[in-house]
């Protein structure tokens, strides 16, 4: 709670002090609380999110380690402040749900500085990289992300710290990340990453969308004592309820905690996804490739694809975000709000060791209105070859997983 009253007090002055500043301003409450000056120089608001989450976790007999976490979560709690001074943006992410350590909360964490269809952030933000791991955790499809993001295929590096840069005009998207391998509560890092990615939608209008895209990722880690950062890369999926169950690693290096030495990850993405009407498809695929000298898992590769198709059974069409190069939710047409109806298949296999995890997973969202969304989830899994599960044995963990959301 304290660390709610600050930023509660924190949002009142930051609001308090732009509309002073200019002697006049006007407020708006569509969406969050907005306060402008009317000479435009300033703006804040005040938004956020809460995500309550339940889940019935099933383990298999073949599975070493019990991750049956059942029950009651509060998977995210944002408060979000953004605006803009003078010409520049801002916004600040805080999850007071997450309480490990100061700071640990914190996600889009940046201000930023657009120059006609380009724009520059310093701070921290994601690097640009597949498209479920750039939707909005208020729009995606499923629970959890697919198995081309830092739900996967990237090992839990989603927010970095670095320098941002991103053109979005005319259907093309285009942008380049440098960043440590580090985010605010993980301490200070030597490793270092760089990212691209380049996107095209010829095809953006209501109900009649067209992207393709791809990415490339090359990430370094130096990993000396007393390294914090993210420690050495890490490939799998979590084929479950992430925030209590499991992560299952096709791929991971010998030694993380205080190891010497220089590890690297190579990952190059492709993308595509379609709107036809109340249908979306989506499909993504990405090819990591693992080095480290003097490790026994040096020189492995790992693949991964996900492909999901979903269905607004009341007639809505997903939208698409030209400024992110990626999706978001339809708003339902009448009171009665929005159905949507899906299913993905997620996998991925380490070429070398033939370690491997697919996913088949089932989803229903209840849209009440543009704000609420109720979320029922069920995953069937197989699990070979990875740690966790006893030597020679296929696993096929369970789980029926669900939301209650808000967001403003």
């Amino acid at each position: 709670m304290r660390t709610l009253f600050k930023l509660s007090a924190f949002a009142a002055a930051a609001l308090a002090v732009t509309a002073q500043s200019a002697f006049a301003d006007s407020a708006s409450t569509k969406g969050g609380l907005t306060i402008k000056s009317d000479d435009g120089r300033f703006e804040a608001t005040v938004g956020g999110r809460i995500h309550f989450d339940g889940a019935l976790l099933n383990t298999d007999s073949n599975q070493t380690a019990n991750n049956e976490n059942s029950g009651f979560y509060f998977r995210r709690v944002f408060i979000t402040l953004k605006g803009k001074a003078y010409g520049w943006g801002y916004q600040i992410d805080e999850d007071i749900s997450s309480t490990s350590s100061p700071g640990a909360g914190f996600n889009d964490v940046w201000l930023n500085k657009s120059f006609g269809d380009n724009t520059v952030y310093f701070g921290q933000h994601k690097p640009w990289r597949s498209l479920d791991e750039l939707a909005s955790n208020n729009d995606v499809v499923f629970l959890e992300r697919n198995v081309l993001s830092a739900n996967g295929l990237f090992g839990g590096r989603d927010y970095t710290d670095g320098v941002y840069y991103k053109y979005a005009a005319d259907g093309l998207w285009a942008g380049a990340s440098f960043y440590s391998q580090t985010k605010v509560s993980k301490g200070n890092t030597q490793g270092a990453g760089g990212n691209v990615r380049l996107a095209y939608a010829p095809i953006n209008e209501e109900g009649k969308v067209l992207h393709v895209g791809a990415t490339y990722s090359e990430d370094q880690f130096d990993l000396v004592a007393g390294n914090a950062g993210f420690g050495a890369p890490t490939a799998g999926y979590s084929t479950s309820y992430s925030k209590v169950g499991a992560s299952y690693n096709v791929f991971a290096f010998a030694n993380t905690a205080g190891a010497a030495g220089t590890a690297k990850a190579d990952t190059f993405t492709v993308e595509a996804l379609g709107v036809v009407g109340p249908v979306f498809l989506q499909g993504e695929y990405g090819k990591a490739k693992f080095k480290r000298r003097g490790d026994a898992a040096n020189g492995q590769s790992v693949d991964a694809y996900s492909v999901t198709a979903s269905w607004y059974v009341t007639g809505e069409s997903k939208v698409y975000k030209a400024g992110d190069g990626s999706y978001g939710a339809a708003k339902p047409k009448d009171v009665d709000g929005a159905v949507e109806v899906a299913v993905r298949y997620d996998a991925t296999k380490n070429k070398d060791t033939d370690a491997k995890v697919d996913a088949l997973t089932f989803g229903v969202n209840y849209y009440v209105n543009p704000n609420v969304r109720f979320m029922v989830d069920y995953s069937l899994s197989k699990l070979d070859g990875v740690a966790g599960v006893t030597a020679g044995q296929t696993a096929k963990p369970k789980a029926l997983m669900a939301r209650a959301q808000i967001a403003f």
